[in-house]
């Protein structure tokens, strides 16, 4: 009985094995260069375009706060520097003391505003292109998972894809079932010829999709 027992045993290790490897034999794999499908995609480099117009525009705004505060500083020093003029009555002192004061003031008003406004722009920023990054990446996942579906794929791996320490997740693949050019092709089909041809002149670089 102890000399069957591990015969056994071994015959179901041994059983385990050639079910696993039969296993992995018939599971059809796919590799995705993600990053290389998102910098290519048109509504990417559409995205990016709405995201540099709106930082304009709150560049431009931000610039007409600066410029406004410049004049406030300037006539702050104007009015403080009159206010020791040793020509004038102690009256008027006080009120150019006061008038610079309200200077003072409104000076430091404008720089809560200009504070407020260059956080609440920063966030707008960031969340539109957090909203903008997600669609996209939804639309490119479920366009995958579709084709996956389709041809009977049992995993699709990022070939761009890196670990938490930067290290490489995918060591080794033999290119043979890539579907990262038609995937693109797929999504840019019906791309708008402008934005293709800004796509050549300014391509997209991202870090990570």
């Amino acid at each position: 009985m102890k000399k069957i027992i591990p015969v056994f045993i071994a015959c179901l290790a041994l059983c385990f094995c050639c079910e696993t490897t039969a296993i992995a034999q018939t599971q059809k794999i796919a590799t995705i260069n993600l990053r290389k499908v998102f910098d290519g995609y048109f509504k990417t480099k559409q995205a990016d375009i709405q995201i540099k117009e709106l930082a304009a525009g709150y560049d431009a705004e931000s610039k007409k706060y600066q410029d406004e505060y410049k004049k406030l500083t300037d006539d702050y020093s104007v009015a403080y520097a009159k206010i020791d003029d040793p020509t004038i009555t102690e009256e008027v002192k006080a009120q150019r003391r006061a008038a610079a004061e309200d200077l003072r003031v409104e000076i430091k008003k404008l720089e809560t505003m200009i504070t407020q406004f260059e956080r609440s722009a920063r966030t707008a920023l960031s969340e539109q292109q957090r909203r903008y990054r997600k669609n996209i990446m939804d639309e490119i996942t479920e366009l995958v998972a579709k084709r996956a579906k389709s041809e009977q794929y049992s995993m699709v791996f990022d070939v761009g894809a890196d670990s938490a320490d930067r290290s490489r997740i995918l060591l080794y693949t033999d290119g043979q079932y890539d579907l990262t050019e038609d995937i693109l092709k797929q999504l840019n089909a019906n791309a708008p010829a402008d934005i293709l041809e800004k796509m050549k002149e300014e391509p997209i670089e991202s870090e990570e999709p």
